[in-house]
């Protein structure tokens, strides 16, 4: 099998929709709910001389960390993975190769409507596409959450200078 997937049909529902939770901010100075969306999408792991393995993936943005974005795969099994993301390297990798290091994203050369994500650690490898439309849609609910350049107004600075020293 190749090409990109774009969900099932039950993952295709919420494609378009916001899964808010709201959480009250711990700055006693700002007056700021905190919410966090997800979308369920599904990304294609290219194995070579193997099929291509479906995995369905959580991506998930808080405004808490307004910078990043969560990525859950293998959901729901002893071998959950969490991979964090700068939404700005996704965001950039919709439209040409970005990133260095353990994660690179770029447009699919193999496939025009798809984003390439490789992820690389000391045990390995991963190459996966997802769907173009799927990460945009994801991505435009997270910037309608909070716009780009404004990230900074959603981080409390006396909460976390406080977190880090009394680590």
């Amino acid at each position: 099998m190749s090409g990109v997937l774009r969900g099932n049909e039950d993952s295709m529902s919420t494609l378009g929709t916001m899964n808010n939770e709201a959480t009250p901010s711990t700055s006693e100075n700002l007056s700021i709910k905190h919410v966090a969306h997800s979308h369920d999408v599904v990304f294609v792991r290219a194995i070579p001389n193997v099929d291509d393995v479906l995995v369905d993936v959580e991506l998930r943005y808080d405004t808490s960390d307004p910078f990043a974005i969560r990525a859950r795969f293998l959901r729901e099994t002893p071998n959950e993975i969490d991979w964090l993301f700068s939404r700005e390297l996704l965001t950039a990798g919709l439209l040409a190769p970005s990133g260095e290091g353990d994660v690179r994203i770029s447009p699919s050369t193999s496939n025009s409507e798809g984003v390439q994500i490789d992820l690389k650690t000391p045990d390995g490898a991963a190459s996966f596409t997802v769907g173009a439309e799927d990460l945009k849609d994801f991505l435009d609910c997270s910037h309608a959450m909070v716009p780009h350049g404004e990230e900074f107004l959603w981080i409390d600075f006396e909460s976390e200078l406080h977190r880090l020293v009394s680590d």
